[in-house]
């Protein structure tokens, strides 16, 4: 199985909190981010929604900035 590298764009500060948990759990960065991402990965498609990633004070502020439709709407809307 062949694989590609994949970027996220991070601040600093989170960056340095992932690798303070990383090294709180005895892996690497790339280790603790991986797991996350299958983590989450998994739970959609099993039929997690958005409301089940987020904590209801997170989805209450979730303006859906990051939402595909939402932003092709607007476009559409110019």
């Amino acid at each position: 199985m062949s694989s590609t590298t994949t970027g996220i764009k991070l601040d600093a500060k989170t960056k340095e909190r992932i690798k303070e948990a990383a090294v709180l759990l005895d892996r690497t960065p790339h280790w603790f981010m991986k797991k996350a991402v299958m983590y989450w990965l998994e739970k959609v498609e099993a039929g997690a929604g958005v409301a089940e990633m987020l904590c209801e004070s997170n989805l209450d502020d979730d303006d859906r900035l990051n939402s595909v439709l939402g932003r092709q709407r607007l476009l559409n809307a110019e």
